[in-house]
């Protein structure tokens, strides 16, 4: 009887797994991402900064923004007329969703741009992150690393890449954050500030995998958020600088208690809000 029990109890356990596999996939991510997560409604930007910093941008430059921002609201509003998102769709078709491994399965790569990315999830107050980055071969030949990972003896147009950016969501697939890392964190060569400026245009996704959407959704956001990226990357220098003076970059690059080494929080909405007003000002400054 005991031993019948037994094999009753080992076969609900492996029907209930099968059924969590088969049917409860979509669901995972809030399972296993159930630390609290920060609402894109929540988010406070402080405007006035905000807009000073904008202030900078060309003309040009603010309507290639604008264009940018207007595209990812579209496959927003697209997305969420089938109940979908961007996250949803990164994850659509993957499978279980664990923490800390990559999605898609292999990451995102196009061999001929170079561009690379991945979406997983780890910290709190956010559902997960896209990691962006940018190969070697992508980069042009006056780029180089300072250090090379130490699975990497050698200069390769695949295995040397720079982390460019990760950018934080919420679990309704809106982006609410941005933040550099440190590079034990994703085991990336290590280039200067000023060259992985000159890579955030660079990096683009052209093919379908694993969609075509959030492949635009990724290339269109490097471009509206294009002045705090910037911002980003150089103050990610100035944290290693700071952090330890006295002590070796390549032991700080190394070192697991520092891992994020810039953030702000970020709005559509803001962001698109105080573009159009920028815009609109300049436009009625200009003479008659």
């Amino acid at each position: 009887m005991k031993k019948l029990r037994s094999v009753l109890i080992t076969n609900l356990i492996g029907l209930v797994v099968l059924f969590l596999c088969l049917f409860c996939y979509q669901s995972i991510p809030d399972l296993m991402t159930s630390k609290m997560s920060v609402s894109h409604r929540e988010i406070q930007i402080h405007e006035k900064k905000l807009k000073e910093k904008l202030a900078l941008c060309s003309t040009e430059s603010l309507k290639k923004m604008q264009n940018a921002g207007k595209e990812i609201q579209e496959w927003n509003r697209l997305l969420s007329k089938t109940g979908s998102h961007i996250v949803a769709e990164v994850l659509k078709g993957q499978g279980v969703f664990w923490e800390m491994a990559h999605y898609p399965l292999n990451d995102a790569f196009d061999r001929e741009t170079y561009s690379q990315y991945y979406y997983h999830a780890h910290r709190g107050g956010e559902h997960g992150h896209f990691h962006l980055f940018l190969r070697q071969g992508g980069m042009g030949e006056d780029i180089l690393p300072l250090f090379y990972d130490k699975r990497n003896a050698t200069l390769n147009d695949i295995d040397t890449f720079a982390h460019i950016i990760a950018i934080s969501m919420d679990d309704e697939g809106y982006p609410i954050g941005l933040f550099t890392t440190n590079r034990w964190v994703t085991g990336e060569d290590w280039y200067t500030a000023e060259d992985i400026m000159k890579m955030v245009d660079r990096f683009h996704v052209e093919h379908t995998h694993p969609s075509y959407v959030v492949n635009r959704w990724l290339n269109a956001m490097l471009v509206l958020f294009k002045p705090q990226i910037l911002d980003l990357i150089g103050k990610r220098d100035h944290t290693l600088m700071q952090y330890r003076e006295g002590i070796p970059l390549k032991e700080i690059l190394e070192d697991h208690n520092l891992d994020v080494t810039s953030e702000t929080q970020i709005s559509l909405d803001v962001q698109m809000q105080l573009i159009q007003e920028l815009l609109e000002e300049r436009e009625r400054s200009l003479p008659l």
